[in-house]
């Protein structure tokens, strides 16, 4: 099978070497470009067509804003990773309104970014031995497994925004803590309504029931406003998360994210697919 032919556009020189020199060494991958600026990334885009721009946020000339404006029209347009230190839930929002497919917080962890690449360029025979093992992760130190920890709340957070759950209700936040749980513990799945949802009550000071039909008034809104079946035109076919076209329980739905923010434990006997 051919290799993911990859560009990269990072403003910072050592960054860019770095990471043009940790992807080559990866299998599947070909990096056919790299640039500092926004307008040669849109020339790369044009003439080397590649499956996958990593793009730093803020680039001279264009930005990825501007760079994710262009190339909307384009016939063969790559699958576009950002890449920054910028945080905030509009910049993310934004990100993925103008088309961005992934967006991973800098400094870049090597292994998200190779998993996230396979995953976007369809590839899940690399995918499977890219997944971390379970002698790896009980090597990891209490400072890695922070950063970890973090990384995922951070995925848990874009997916959100990227399905386009409505994010002004409380049932977001709380939702948000009990896929986050489930990815850390996915036994807590069986005891949601005993342990799951009264942990998550006595964080926020309310009950569990609160906490429980919180999360279903946002997924009744995310249902009826068809925002669950405009995500899935628009990535389903390119993921593997998949969102039912019937509205699902709460416990099906945080169980259905869960499973595909923790890809280690897709084996798991818990699985709670459409």
């Amino acid at each position: 099978m051919d290799a993911i032919r990859i560009c990269v556009a990072e403003r910072e020189e050592n960054q860019r070497n770095n990471l043009v020199e940790s992807l080559s060494k990866q299998e599947g991958f070909s990096v056919v470009g790299c640039t500092g600026n926004g307008m040669e990334a849109l020339r790369m885009i044009v003439e080397l067509m590649p499956d996958i721009l990593i793009c730093n946020i803020i680039l001279p000339l264009y930005d990825a804003f501007a760079i994710l404006d262009q190339i909307q029209s384009m016939t063969k347009k790559p699958r576009v990773i950002i890449t920054t230190t910028l945080t905030t839930e509009a910049t993310i929002g934004k990100a993925f309104a103008k088309g961005a497919d992934e967006y991973i917080i800098k400094p870049v962890d090597m292994n998200l970014l190779s998993r996230k690449i396979y995953e976007l360029a369809g590839r899940e025979d690399l995918l499977r031995k890219a997944e971390p093992t379970s002698a790896t992760a009980s090597n990891i130190s209490s400072e890695s497994a922070q950063m970890e920890q973090d990384r995922t709340r951070q995925t848990i957070s874009t997916l959100f925004m990227r399905i386009g759950l409505p994010a002004h209700l409380l049932g977001y936040r709380f939702a948000q803590e009990a896929v986050f749980k489930l990815v850390e513990d996915p036994m807590l799945m069986k005891n949601r309504t005993k342990v799951l949802y009264p942990a998550i009550a006595d964080m926020h000071h309310t009950s569990a029931f609160c906490v429980e039909r919180a999360i279903r008034h946002v997924i009744t809104l995310t249902w009826e406003r068809g925002i669950a079946e405009r995500y899935e035109k628009e990535y389903g076919q390119n993921s593997r998360l998949h969102l039912p076209v019937d509205k699902p329980t709460s416990g099906e739905f945080i169980a259905l994210l869960a499973e595909y923010v923790r890809p280690k434990h897709r084996n798991s006997t818990v699985h709670h697919e459409p």
